[in-house]
C-alpha cells in the first residue's frame, strides 16, 4: 500500500483543503493528511483512495474514502462544521 503525505497531493487538492481549514479559523499545521490509493476495493476492480485526517493537537482522526472522480472534501467540511475536531 502506497501512502502518500499531503505535500504530495495535487496543488489543486491542497489548495482546497486550506481553503476549507481556513474558512473555519484553522491553520494546516493542526492536522495531518495523508492517503492511501492502494486499499483493496472489496471485491471491485481497482482501488480506493482513502484520506486519513488526523487532529494533531488531541489525536481526533477521520478516514475518508473516496476515488480520483469523487472529492472527500465535502464530508470533511462537514465535519469540521459539525465539531467532530474539537478537543
Amino acid at each position: 500500500m502506497a501512502a502518500h503525505d499531503f505535500t504530495e497531493f495535487s496543488w489543486d487538492e491542497q489548495e482546497d483543503v486550506k481553503a476549507v481549514l481556513a474558512s473555519r479559523g484553522l491553520d494546516l499545521r493542526e492536522f495531518k493528511i495523508t492517503d492511501n490509493d492502494d486499499y483493496p476495493a472489496g471485491g471491485r476492480k481497482g482501488a480506493v483512495r482513502q484520506i486519513s485526517v488526523t487532529r494533531v493537537t488531541n489525536g481526533k482522526t477521520a478516514i475518508y474514502d473516496t476515488d480520483h472522480f469523487a472529492t472527500w472534501l465535502t464530508d470533511f467540511a462537514d465535519a469540521l462544521q459539525a465539531g467532530e475536531f474539537d478537543d
